[in-house]
């Protein structure tokens, strides 16, 4: 699945505050995604790669984010900080510098999967000790080298927990109940099945392979609140 999938939604998403017409966008977005990916979908959807109580976070400063983006825009670290201090969100700032970027013969990028992206973030928040700071400098500029500028305004927003969706948690329950339970009589099922598992990715696993008879035999984990 490609990110840009992901990115055009989000963007769809972003320019709506009315949240049936959100739950909608969100159910178009699910039913595209394979099952097989679907809790990394969930995930990225929330801001994030991994349930809150496992404590993982991709843990990027806007500092080093403006380094990365310095590395592939070729331009100054003083002018991405002043567009910064314009738009206020280092996302749009990430989107119109690499509109801007020259497009060479030598400059042929890679198409980003969901799955890259996933996989990338998930490296990058793992990434600790003596030279941690350099290896997700260059972990994050590698993404944004073979971005659109669509996707690196989502991808910047990700990694420094300021992804500006609106989505809620319950609406993610509403949309995998319209998405995969059939309806949103099954609401209340799916969200059993969350509070008792404090985890949206595994949740929409279940239903999306399994449908509501997968989420009903979901049960509490030894050490996971």
């Amino acid at each position: 699945m490609d990110y840009g999938v992901i990115a055009d939604a989000y963007e769809r998403i972003e320019g709506t505050s009315k949240r049936l017409e959100m739950t909608d966008l969100l159910v178009s977005l699910l039913k595209e995604t394979p099952a097989d990916l679907i809790d990394k979908i969930v995930y990225l959807t929330q801001g994030k790669i991994r349930p809150d109580f496992e404590g993982i976070e991709i843990g990027v400063a806007e500092k080093l984010a403006i380094r990365a983006l310095v590395r592939v825009s070729g331009r100054k670290e003083v002018e991405i900080e002043n567009d910064l201090k314009t738009s206020g969100d280092l996302g749009e700032t990430a989107q119109n510098y690499l509109s801007k970027r020259q497009q060479t013969s030598l400059g042929i990028s890679k198409k980003l999967t969901a799955n890259r992206v996933y996989e990338i973030l998930d490296k990058m928040a793992k990434t600790s000790g003596s030279g941690a700071v350099d290896s997700k400098l260059s972990l994050l500029a590698g993404l944004l080298s073979d971005a659109s500028p669509k996707e690196a305004k989502f991808i910047m927003r990700t990694v420094t927990g300021s992804l500006r969706l609106g989505i809620a948690d319950m609406t993610v329950l509403d949309a995998l109940a319209i998405a995969y339970g059939g309806g949103k009589e099954t609401r209340d099922q799916i969200e059993r099945a969350y509070n008792i598992s404090s985890d949206l990715g595994r949740v929409a696993k279940a239903v999306a392979e399994k449908g509501i008879e997968g989420i009903s035999k979901l049960a509490l984990s030894f050490l996971n609140p």
